[in-house]
């Protein structure tokens, strides 16, 4: 009993680290929908385009790392590779400009300027065979670990079976003194 005693406050900090780990939804922070034309304030506004700044670079930087995975996926499979970074732009471009929509805030020269300039970037980086590619990861949304639904569902069938353990003797001591206090009255 001292050991299960032990074991779940344990088995709940493994939990607890698991979703710290994997994340959850509620783990964004600095993004507001509530900012108003009517705050006192600039504060929510600002900390809300601070968090559009740190998510468009990360995105950027992304972007450009999968850049030169590809590229460097291709020096390694293709022994007549060469770089054909034009024609990243322009496939590249092409699909974010069937992106824009109508009246869009941004329009296909901007698009065009950043997509040159980050497969620019790429080329600059990705110029020969390199040991070290850049990591991405995706979004939370995107590919969200489901482990910790795994971990819940040990972590409950190990408690099910302890109060299997606990409660069974119990059960057993309360069915024998029923069947003695039968018995008696007999």
């Amino acid at each position: 009993m001292k050991y299960l005693i032990l074991i779940i406050p344990l088995l709940i900090a493994v939990v607890q680290a698991q979703n710290f780990e994997t994340g959850d939804n509620s783990t964004v922070s600095g993004c507001s929908t509530h900012c108003a034309y009517s705050d006192d304030s600039l504060s929510c506004w600002n900390k809300t385009l601070e968090f559009f700044e740190r998510i468009l670079l990360g995105q950027m930087r992304h972007y450009i790392a999968v850049q030169i995975n590809i590229d460097q996926w291709h020096r390694r499979h293709d022994s007549h590779y060469n770089s054909h970074f034009e024609q990243a732009i322009v496939e590249s471009n092409n699909t974010m400009q069937a992106l824009i929509t109508e009246n869009d805030v941004i329009d296909s020269e901007t698009v065009s300027v950043v997509v040159q300039t980050l497969i620019r970037r790429v080329q600059r980086e990705s110029n020969k065979m390199i040991s070290w590619v850049p990591h991405f990861i995706c979004p939370i949304p995107c590919e969200y670990k489901y482990s910790i639904w795994k971990n819940l569902f040990i972590v409950s069938a190990i408690l099910n079976i302890c109060l299997l353990f606990v409660i069974f003797p119990f059960i057993r001591r309360m069915s024998r003194k029923q069947k003695t206090e039968a018995l008696i009255r007999d």
